[in-house]
């Protein structure tokens, strides 16, 4: 299982916006520079986390994106769902309806046995996710959520520890 790297984008972008100062908004353009990617892209994903209620939008002169939501109340599986979609894992092609065999009967078992295993692997690697918070991912850290003037640190007159 692979995810894509708005995943990850997407992850440093909450850790990024629970520095700012006050949840004031952060434009993209300053978190595609702090991340080093591409603003066209990064505005996708900042898109998928709006629509989700993750981040809100405020369009007007000083406006951009902050945080909506509780650090505690934004799990890595609403990240993830947000990024990646809320589809299975695994695709059945039913192959196993498909394929000669003599023993047609066992095959589909053995078939429906796979399915099941990729079931439960999803079940479980979602249900981790679920249980983990960007407040967990930021608990005892250097800096503390909601301290910094992006704006002014990308001007260099704040320095993070």
């Amino acid at each position: 299982m692979q995810t894509k790297i708005a995943m990850e984008q997407a992850i440093y972008v909450i850790v990024i916006l629970s520095y700012q100062k006050n949840r004031m908004p952060v434009k993209s353009r300053t978190l595609s520079n702090l991340l080093s990617v591409s603003d066209s892209y990064l505005k996708k994903i900042l898109g998928q986390l709006v629509r989700v209620g993750i981040l809100k939008s405020s369009a007007n002169k000083n406006g951009g994106v902050y945080i909506e939501k509780e650090l505690k109340e934004i799990s890595f599986l609403d990240i993830f769902q947000a990024v990646e979609g809320e589809g299975s894992f695994f695709k059945n092609h039913e192959l196993q309806n498909k394929v000669k065999i003599i023993n047609k009967d066992d095959f589909v078992f053995k078939g429906l046995k796979t399915i099941g295993v990729f079931h439960n692997a999803e079940m479980q690697y979602k249900e981790v996710l679920r249980n983990f918070t960007m407040e967990d991912l930021l608990r005892g850290g250097d800096i503390d959520p909601f301290s910094i003037d992006l704006d002014e640190f990308m001007r260099g007159k704040d320095n993070i520890k």
